[in-house]
């Protein structure tokens, strides 16, 4: 065995017994503790009242993931009508096609709450002296094949709406990250976590066999702990893992074959098979003639957002009701609330039920009184009238908070794929900025404003740095332009060289970006044909970006 470092001592404990150090001197011999002096209790706790040590629950993500794509989970919403809401909302707006397929289950639940209820009535029955088929009581009703039904239902709903759900969810909270950490105006004690938020993307070829990566980003190699060497030519797939969800995988390879750009939310495996929950887009990249030639891939870990349970109160509800499952698994039953099969049946009842019920409910059991008057408490009143709930959270706010939800444009609305330096001309854009014209355009055609920005930005992917920047963005129509922020990301082959720049574009805040620009229309300048053009007064030079756009 090598021997240690100097000052570097070994230490091996004995199993047999303890060895006394040869230089340290015996304390026997020095009359140290001859005779000692037994020592006085200050403080004596009752051993009843001595709390053993506890353990934390350790945490792991595989669970978690479990815990968070399970049935308990849409239990857990359908048991809140809060959470309930939310999530049939959120379906009505961005996965109408699943809304039949909700009711068809709704309906069915229904169904079995009456016949519950209706079981409930019949045992209630008790016998009459002197009516002998009273004394028997009738058998419960049943109906296993509409309760196979209703969980086929609920089951495609775990499946397929679920997954959807939480995407949308985490989409909206990461798109407002990735925004406010290009703008720079996300609070400092988040900046150094949020680094690399934006800069985790790949490109495949579907051309090729398996539709391998080709390019990739420096932060893919970070997040995945795979070399460039690795990565390379291979499909995506070895970052799946044991407990990677096979249903969110055959969806993404669905969407990848229909050409449609589709979004994510699964469990992810690094090479030293760490997991990580993977916000994941996967959108087509097409040429001019609309032929699909790549396809970007773009992730965001998002394992902090599942272990906080952020945005997500259906999520933290039930972690801790499962966690306290765990620490006390002899809950009584008294503890939860117990609820007759009437209640249950009235909470399924729509508004139209609900009507009925309100204008015809105790008909029968009506005073003669009010039978003879003719009025009664249905007409009187506001009884029969529903309370309005007005909320942030009603369909039309959701509607409106939703728009563009279902895909990841939340995140990534805006981006081109550019070649590198010294080319520099757009190749693909997202369906947002594909205007006539913008492929194979120069992209600094697109950046107005200060020359001095232009050089550092253009020496920057020169230099093959990432780089964010806040420029003026110009067009044919608009050659003043308005801010945007622009962040650079170059995604690198298996020779280290840039083969192709991701570019998002972020447009500023609200607050900032839709300020009224108030000014008057420029004269037309025969010389040009157009509106003259824009003139950096500090470099005194002309830059006409129309015709510039024209000559790409």
């Amino acid at each position: 065995m090598a021997s240690p470092p100097p000052g570097i001592a070994l230490f091996r404990p004995s199993i047999s017994s303890p060895r006394r150090h040869p230089e340290r001197p015996s304390t026997a011999a020095s009359g140290i503790y001859e005779n000692p002096k037994p020592l006085r209790a200050f403080a004596t706790d009752p051993p009843d009242e001595i709390l053993s040590t506890s353990h934390p629950r350790q945490y792991s993500l595989d669970k978690r993931s479990e815990l968070l794509f399970s049935t308990e989970h849409l239990k857990t919403i359908f048991d809140d009508p809060s959470l309930l809401h939310r999530f049939t909302s959120f379906l009505s707006q961005s996965r109408p096609s699943a809304v039949p397929i909700l009711v068809y289950y709704l309906d069915a639940v229904k169904a079995l709450k009456a016949l519950g209820y209706s079981n409930g009535i019949a045992e209630s029955l008790e016998p009459i002296r002197g009516f002998d088929f009273t004394l028997t009581t009738s058998a419960p009703s049943t109906n296993p094949d509409l309760e196979e039904k209703a969980q086929l239902a609920f089951d495609a709903l775990v499946r397929e709406d679920l997954p959807a759900y939480i995407t949308h969810t985490y989409i909206q909270t990461v798109s407002l990250s990735i925004q406010r950490r290009i703008t720079g105006t996300l609070p400092a004690h988040l900046q150094e976590a949020s680094e690399g938020l934006c800069e985790v993307f790949c490109l495949t070829d579907p051309s090729r066999p398996d539709n391998p990566i080709v390019f990739a980003s420096e932060e893919f190699n970070k997040t995945t702990q795979y070399g460039m060497g690795y990565i390379i030519g291979r499909n995506c797939r070895f970052l799946q893992g044991p407990k990677t969800n096979q249903y969110s995988v055959r969806r993404i390879r669905e969407n990848v074959e229909r050409g449609v750009e589709h979004c994510e939310v699964f469990l992810n495996y690094r090479r030293d098979g760490s997991p990580f929950m993977n916000l994941l887009m996967t959108s087509p990249l097409k040429d001019s003639r609309g032929v699909i030639r790549y396809f970007i891939g773009a992730q965001v870990d998002v394992s902090g957002l599942v272990k906080e349970c952020s945005d997500m109160e259906s999520l933290k509800r039930l972690v801790i009701k499962t966690n306290a499952k765990g620490e006390d698994a002899a809950e009584p039953e008294e503890a939860a609330a117990l609820v007759d099969e009437f209640t249950e049946l009235t909470k399924m009842l729509n508004n139209q039920e609900l009507d009925t019920v309100r204008q015809w409910g105790g008909k029968m059991h009506k005073g003669s009184q009010e039978e003879v008057s003719g009025h009664s408490n249905i007409k009187d009143g506001n009884w029969n009238k529903p309370r309005l709930l007005i909320n942030s959270t009603s369909p039309d706010g959701f509607r409106d908070a939703a728009r563009g939800s279902g895909k990841l444009s939340g995140i990534f609305e805006n981006y081109l794929l550019v070649r590198p330096y010294p080319s520099l001309r757009i190749l693909f854009a997202s369906p947002s900025l594909r205007v006539p014209g913008i492929l194979q355009s120069p992209f600094m055609n697109k950046i107005g404003g200060s020359q001095r920005v232009r050089d550092e930005l253009t020496q920057a992917l020169a230099d093959c740095r990432g780089v964010t920047a806040r420029v003026r963005w110009v067009s044919k129509s608009d050659v003043e332009g308005y801010h945007r922020w622009i962040h650079c990301t170059p995604l690198l082959g298996s020779n280290g060289a840039v083969g192709v720049w991701m570019i998002v574009i972020v447009d500023e805040e609200v607050s900032q970006s839709r300020e009224k620009r108030s000014r008057v229309a420029p004269p037309i300048d025969p010389k040009y044909g157009r509106s003259i053009p824009f003139m950096d007064t500090k470099e005194q030079n002309v830059k006409d970006f129309g015709e510039c756009e024209e000559a790409g």
